[in-house]
């Protein structure tokens, strides 16, 4: 199969951008930045983004997610990992800017009318998911049980080869992530906060730890089922870039548990630790929570710590929440 194209492809990534822009599927931050469409990081208030393109590449630096176009076509349009599939699908949408056949932008009056689309609900297929479950072993390796799983409607699409991961119970919104290697692991259908409800609600396990009123607040949603696996209450916000999503939601409502930052042990995740305690403020919201710097130790995240030693996991939140 010839790929006479491929090096030319490459440098239409900026071209390309611009199609998603027009699309409504990306937000232009200016200077080749852009809202991420991995971790969807870009601050609004302050009009910042950590996704950026230079030249033929693109590269998070929130997520880390990065690569060339064929990488990013393969992302937007929810490819299998084949990179003849991959190079086909982009000539065939850049084909017209190849062939300099691109139609322009039309000036009409109508062209400026928003298109009006009705939420998606995703609970038929979630729940398909999540009675194909056990077609992958992905949930048991992360150190999740069968009860977890269940609980949080997780699944599996033998088709896609993706897990599935509903943000909350009324199925309106969902991630998944890929199984098999490639830079690019998770899609966000929809954008919320994972398990909301536990901000507002007794925790069912508090007796496992004696408490009631922590609440762990998580970049991903597997780190936080993590704490829930031992009986903790957690929150997953999506992302590094996500802690404005969580003020936002304290600030329309106000939750009265503690919450215990617990962010990935590097440096977003410090950066993110800042950040939500700066946006905490300055939002003058009485919010009450802690950091433990130790919290991971020695380990990356809580799933890592999950996965790797679960005795000692459960011993130090132990210490963690009785403290």
């Amino acid at each position: 199969m010839s790929f006479e194209y491929k090096d030319e492809l490459k440098e239409l990534l900026p071209e390309y951008m611009g199609l998603l822009e027009e699309q409504g599927k990306i937000e232009n931050r200016g200077e080749g930045y852009y809202v991420c469409p991995f971790c969807n990081s870009g601050d609004k208030k302050n009009y910042t983004a950590a996704f950026h393109i230079d030249g033929t590449r693109f590269n998070c630096f929130a997520c880390t997610e990065h690569g060339d176009i064929y990488d990013l076509v393969a992302y937007m349009e929810n490819l299998t990992p084949d990179w003849k599939k991959h190079y086909n699908r982009t000539l065939k949408i850049m084909r017209p800017y190849l062939d300099g056949t691109k139609p322009k932008k039309s000036n009409h009056a109508s062209a400026s009318i928003p298109e009006i689309t009705a939420p998606v609900d995703y609970t038929d297929y979630l729940h398909k998911c999540n009675k194909n479950v056990g077609g992958t072993d992905y949930f048991v390796k992360r150190g999740l049980s069968k009860e977890i799983i269940n609980r949080f409607n997780l699944g599996y699409d033998e088709e896609k080869k993706v897990v599935t991961i509903p943000y909350n119970p009324n199925c309106k919104g969902y991630v998944h992530r890929i199984l098999w290697k490639s830079d690019n692991k998770y899609c966000k259908f929809g954008n919320e906060i994972f398990n909301t409800d536990c901000l507002y609600v007794p925790n069912i396990n508090s007796s496992l730890f004696n408490c009631k009123d922590y609440v762990f607040v998580c970049e991903g949603q597997v780190d936080a089922m993590s704490f829930v696996e031992i009986g903790l209450d957690a929150i997953g916000l999506g992302g590094v870039n996500e802690v404005s999503r969580l003020i936002k939601q304290l600030k329309e409502k106000p939750s009265n548990k503690i919450l215990v930052l617990a962010l990935d042990n590097d440096k977003a995740g410090r950066r993110a630790t800042g950040k939500f305690i700066e946006e905490l403020a300055d939002a003058e919201l009485e919010q009450s929570y802690f950091v433990d710097s130790s919290l991971y130790g020695k380990y990356k995240d809580a799933n890592e710590f999950l996965v790797t030693d679960r005795a000692g996991f459960i011993e130090k939140m132990k210490a963690v929440v009785n403290r």
